[in-house]
């Protein structure tokens, strides 16, 4: 049976999964998976290591009995982003096991079809600065394909985005952010999920198939998926409170 450690640290509701299971027909079947949540406004690169091993020892699980790790390659937060690759490639280095990345947003999408059903999908993260990550995205009987790629749109700029050829539902953090976002849905007249963030159980779940299916990455190549190429702010900036 599958073992997977997932790691989700693209927003601020940072998260992991351990998961066990089988996966048929491109379809992963869950026997257990025990998602835990890191603690609220403390930072990931502090809490998520010793949270992991708590975890595992509960369980009674080593880490060498973990198959791979699954790690949110991004867009997303910057420092999180980083803090899971690092550790997924620091993990899997030292066991000797490959890591499985996979895009925030096809996370997105997996999380809301869980939660909602949903298929044919529009996800919208916030990547602040009066941004927003989006993607377009549908499911097939092998799993999800993008629509478009993963790029970064001003809240009042969404008319520039592809347009999504069959009825598709809107989903992320962005509409909450942005009220241009919300309104822009409305006169489309996109339902809103009100689904808003990825998930760590959503995740390992996309990383069980692709385990499956051979979509290995050896651990140096562990790299987050930015799409904005600005990676830090000036000092003025952060004094001001802006944030990536």
């Amino acid at each position: 049976m599958l073992r997977l450690l997932s790691l989700e640290t693209a927003t601020d509701r940072g998260a992991f999964a351990l998961w066990s299971g089988d996966v048929v027909s491109f379809k992963a079947s869950t026997t257990s998976c025990h998602v835990f949540n890191c603690p609220a406004g403390q930072p990931h690169a502090e809490t998520l290591l010793p949270a992991v091993r708590d975890a595992l020892n509960t369980l009674g699980w080593t880490l060498d009995s973990l198959d791979a790790i699954v790690f949110d390659a991004g867009p997303g937060m910057f420092t999180g982003l980083r803090v899971s690759a690092a550790l997924a490639q620091g993990l899997a280095v030292a066991l000797v096991k490959p890591v499985i990345p996979v895009s925030s947003l096809e996370v997105l999408a997996e999380a809301t079809r869980e939660q909602t059903g949903m298929t044919t999908l529009l996800t919208l993260l916030d990547a602040r600065m009066n941004q927003v990550y989006a993607g377009g995205w549908a499911l097939t009987e092998t799993g999800w394909c993008a629509l478009f790629e993963a790029c970064l749109v001003n809240p009042d700029s969404l008319d520039q985005l592809p347009m999504l050829s069959e009825p598709y539902a809107a989903t992320g953090t962005g509409i909450d952010e942005y009220p241009a976002v919300k309104t822009w849905l409305n006169q489309q007249d996109v339902v809103d999920t009100c689904v808003r963030y990825p998930t760590a159980e959503a995740l390992v779940r996309l990383g069980a198939v692709r385990f499956a299916s051979g979509q290995l990455t050896d651990p140096a190549d562990a790299i987050p998926v930015y799409v904005r190429d600005r990676v830090a702010l000036t000092t003025a900036e952060r004094a001001s409170g802006e944030s990536l």
